[in-house]
Order: structure tokens, then C-alpha cells, then sequence
């Protein structure tokens, strides 16, 4: 247990990975619900805010850091929690992962401003921007990497796309997109129980920005999915049409090998002097009237 800052208003107390024995304490002695504890201490649990008649509210928001596994829980994979208790006279942050977001709040707020001037609507607003802001940088990233993507399919580059790299895009984008959708509702919720202050309005605002980048990333890698599987497609079909060209070509040529080519005493064609000459001429025509009826049809 830390504590981060205090004057004569509230305290900031932090609290990172701990056991259900210390949190329980601290539960105890600042009446949290029994409830949220439990959701401070489950790893994939996804933002929300709640409030109670004790006037504690829980706030649960996910800061985006990427783990080096693929879980199958993607919120875990791509994101890691801070559960925040507001009360009268205090704050209580917990989380698991370490996070530098409590290092800049200290840097560019509490360091900057006048500790008497300190309010927990202060902190909690900076806590909750500097959450959102660390899912804009992997935005752009994810969007540069689906603008190099779209270059290579409309330049005929497409067969180096990786179908892994479009689903771990696609992955990443859907799990920010779920996180984002969770804590603009819980920003509701919050802004619902509290007044509609205008810096309620810009975290709200901040969050609906992050979220509109992270659903067109979804969407441009959907599409993206969709040109590379026709495009795909369109090259098979062309495999498939031209291998049905030269089975047109050889299907007659070879009823005909197949016929002189069984052993009867009694075919006069076999002992005619100007068979073979013949037969070969007879192929060649057929070739010949095969290509000119495909192109008149436009197939070639």
C-alpha cells in the first residue's frame, strides 16, 4: 500500500497486486461493497461503475498493454485493469500490472498545481484520460499497418499479405473496440450519478474518439479480409478456366487418338496409305475450329 498524495481534502491511496487479505483490510476500513472486491481481483473483468448508499463508488476502466501470449480471453491479451474507489475524503486505486499512468498524473498534475487546489474529481479525471489516451498510439499504429496492407492488394502485391497478420490486426482492434464500448457506458453511468461537469464531457468525448478510430480499424480490416479472400478467388477462377481451355483443346484430340488407338484386325483406316496424314489434319481442324468458336463466345 502506497500513498500517492494527501492533504487536508482526501487521501490517495494506491494499491498494486494485492492479496485478498490486504484488500479486504483496506475494504474494511473504508466500507467498499464485498462485490467489487471480487471484481478487483478477477483478471479479464471488463469496465463498469457502480455507486451504493454508502457513498463509495467503484470504478473499474482497462489501460491498453499488450502481453507477449495469445490468451483466449482477448480483453486480458491487450489490456490490464485499475479499480478505483471514490469516497468523501479518499481515492483508492488497485491494480495488478505495473502502469506509468500514476507517475504522469504525479509529473503534470500534482507536482504542477497547488496541493490545497487538489481535488479528487481532479485526480480521477486524469486517471481516467491518461487510461483512454494509452489506446492511441496502437490506433495508429494498426492504422498505418492496414494502409500498408491496402497498397499492397491494389498494386497486385496481394499474394504477400499474410492471412495471421489481418486476423492479429483484426484481433487487437475488436479487443480495444469491446474495452472502449464498456467504458463509454460506465462513463455514462458515471456522468449519470454525477454532475455533468465539461470535463466529464471531455473524457466522454475522448473515449468516443478512441472508439470511433479502433471501430474503423475493425471495419477497414474486414474489408480488407473480404478483397484478399475474392481476390483470391478470382485467381482460381482464372487457374480453373484456363486449365478448362486446354482440357476443351485436348478432350477431342484425344477421343480421337483413342479410337485408332484400339487394336481391331478390322479397321480400314489403320491400312489406308493416307491415314495417319489425314487423322493429324482432322485434329488440326478440330483445333483449329475450337479456338475460333472460343473467341467468337469470348472466352479467350
Amino acid at each position: 500500500m502506497q500513498t500517492l498524495f494527501e492533504n487536508e481534502k482526501f487521501k490517495w491511496i494506491n494499491l498494486q497486486n494485492p492479496t485478498k487479505i490486504e484488500l479486504n483490510e483496506i475494504a474494511t476500513k473504508y466500507c467498499f461493497q464485498k462485490l467489487t472486491i471480487e471484481d478487483s481481483l478477477e483478471p479479464g473483468h471488463l469496465p463498469k461503475y457502480e455507486s451504493d448508499d454508502s457513498k463509495v463508488s467503484f470504478l473499474l476502466i482497462r489501460f491498453f498493454d499488450k502481453e507477449h501470449r495469445m490468451l483466449k480471453n482477448t480483453v486480458r491479451e491487450f489490456s490490464h485493469k485499475i479499480s478505483i474507489y471514490i469516497g468523501v475524503d479518499f481515492i483508492v486505486t488497485v491494480h495488478q500490472k505495473e502502469t506509468d499512468i500514476f507517475e504522469k498524473i504525479q509529473k503534470k498534475y500534482l507536482a504542477n498545481t497547488d496541493p490545497s487546489k487538489i481535488i479528487i474529481k481532479g485526480i480521477l479525471y486524469r486517471i481516467i484520460s491518461e487510461t483512454i489516451k494509452t489506446y492511441e498510439e496502437p490506433a495508429y499504429q494498426m492504422d498505418e499497418e492496414v494502409n500498408q496492407l491496402e497498397h499492397l492488394i491494389f498494386t497486385d502485391d496481394f499474394r504477400k499479405i499474410k492471412l495471421p497478420t489481418l486476423y492479429k490486426i483484426k484481433r487487437e482492434a475488436t479487443a480495444c473496440k469491446k474495452i472502449l464500448d464498456y467504458t463509454l457506458e460506465a462513463l455514462k453511468e458515471y456522468r449519470a450519478d454525477n454532475k455533468k461537469t465539461s470535463s466529464s464531457q471531455d473524457l466522454y468525448e475522448e473515449n468516443v474518439k478512441m472508439l470511433h478510430l479502433h471501430s474503423q480499424i475493425v471495419d477497414d480490416v474486414q474489408s480488407l479480409l473480404t478483397i484478399y479472400l475474392s481476390l483470391n478467388g478470382q485467381k482460381s477462377n482464372e487457374i480453373m478456366q484456363t486449365l478448362t481451355v486446354f482440357s476443351a483443346f485436348f478432350l477431342p484430340l484425344t477421343f480421337i487418338a483413342g479410337i485408332y488407338g484400339m487394336n481391331f484386325d478390322f479397321m480400314p483406316e489403320l491400312n489406308y496409305k493416307l491415314g495417319y496424314p489425314i487423322c493429324l489434319l482432322v485434329m488440326l481442324l478440330v483445333v483449329i475450329f475450337i479456338y475460333f468458336w472460343f473467341k467468337k463466345k469470348k472466352y479467350l
